[in-house]
């Protein structure tokens, strides 16, 4: 029996079934970000064959630098589940895992550039615009690389800036002192402004 629910989705997907996003063959990472997965890895090295470059060494640097975060998070997360099941806790784990993803999607986005050139400056916002764009350019994965480049910007500013966590990291989980300032002292009015 399919599975049922009412519409209610964005961008194009309004008609479609819950049931439909499960068993639809996506490109990995489209509709958002997130960490460097084995399949995203995959498509970069295609991209990389596809376009010539896979023997290019900034390109191949790049692979392997996100090869690595991507171990890295993998490694993190074991742990961090593994002190969880042991009544422990890793302060800062949050913090230090959303500085990671943030960074992950930089460099996918940034890599993903890369290896497209002018292509990555083209970009279909439906599901038309990406046919006729895949159509003329020859390269399917276009729409993939511009709308993760597109979506980058996010993950380092929600959920609180890059610099926020680390200024979290900073003073809440090493103890550092925060930095000098009279904020809280002095009255909105009387604060330095912009301009």
């Amino acid at each position: 029996m399919p599975a049922l629910a009412n519409p209610g989705t964005i961008a194009g997907d309004l008609l479609k079934r819950a049931g439909d996003f499960v068993t639809a063959t996506r490109t990995p990472g489209a509709g958002g970000g997130g960490a460097m997965t084995a399949g995203a890895q995959k498509l970069f090295v295609e991209m990389a064959k596809q376009s010539g470059q896979i023997n290019d060494p900034n390109i191949r640097q790049a692979l392997m630098r996100l090869h690595t975060l991507g171990e890295i998070g993998r490694y993190t997360t074991l742990r961090l589940r593994a002190e969880k099941q042991a009544g422990r806790d890793i302060p800062g784990a949050g913090n230090i895992s959303k500085l990671s993803m943030s960074e992950i999607v930089r460099q996918s986005r940034d890599l993903g550039l890369a290896i497209a050139g002018g292509y990555g400056m083209l970009h279909g916002y439906d599901g038309a615009a990406r046919r006729a764009l895949d159509a003329a350019t020859g390269r399917p994965l276009i729409g993939f690389i511009t709308e993760m480049a597109l979506f980058a910007q996010a993950p380092a500013i929600y959920g609180g800036t890059d610099q926020v966590q680390r200024n979290i990291l900073g003073e809440r989980v090493l103890g550092l002192p925060k930095e000098p300032n009279n904020d809280r002292t002095t009255s909105w009015s009387a604060l330095p402004k912009n301009g």
